[in-house]
């Protein structure tokens, strides 16, 4: 387990170390979008992978740990990528008297909404083993991505060039 947590701090390291041409992409609201997709495309092959390997029947570390440790640090890499967007995004697009307002929702949904989706899958895991969990939650998150970024198409066209806040479709 330790492996496999650090393997995710891995990978955001390394999106960090290697962050440079970030800077150049313009359609940010777009790398978010792609960004959370690739890391519920991540936790589905890492769900994959548990469930290919099984369980060893003596408990012990298996071949399989180096393709879930590569999944874990993929994971990592899309979250931190999709991190900086968004964090870059709020910065400039939210108007001066919201910022602080809207960081602390941001807050709040950072640190609680990886929780609420723990819980979640704690729960499932009563009715599918953590392999199909896993493989489903990230399906689940790539769906939500989709459905999120449809719905809000100006989010999906927001551009660094013009840091304007998006407007909502109702």
């Amino acid at each position: 387990m330790g492996v496999l947590l650090a393997c995710t701090a891995v990978g955001a390291f390394l999106a960090g170390l290697f962050s440079g041409p970030l800077g150049s992409v313009r359609r940010q609201g777009t790398a978010v979008v792609i960004s959370v997709m690739g890391w519920g495309a991540s936790i589905s092959a890492f769900g994959l992978v548990v469930v290919l390997a099984g369980h060893a029947p003596d408990g012990r570390v298996t071949l399989w740990l180096l393709p879930a440790a590569v999944c874990c640090a993929l994971a990592g890499i899309a979250d931190s990528i999709s991190s900086v967007f968004r964090n870059t995004i709020l910065q400039a697009a939210a108007p001066d008297h919201l910022r602080g307002r809207l960081q602390g929702v941001f807050i709040v949904v950072v640190a609680g909404g990886p929780r609420i989706g723990d819980l979640l899958a704690g729960g499932a895991t009563k009715i599918l083993n953590e392999g199909w969990v896993l493989l489903l939650g990230g399906a689940l998150c790539i769906a939500g991505a989709w459905l999120a970024a449809k719905l809000q198409p100006g989010f999906r066209k927001y551009d660094a060039r013009n840091p304007v806040p998006w407007q909502a479709v109702p």
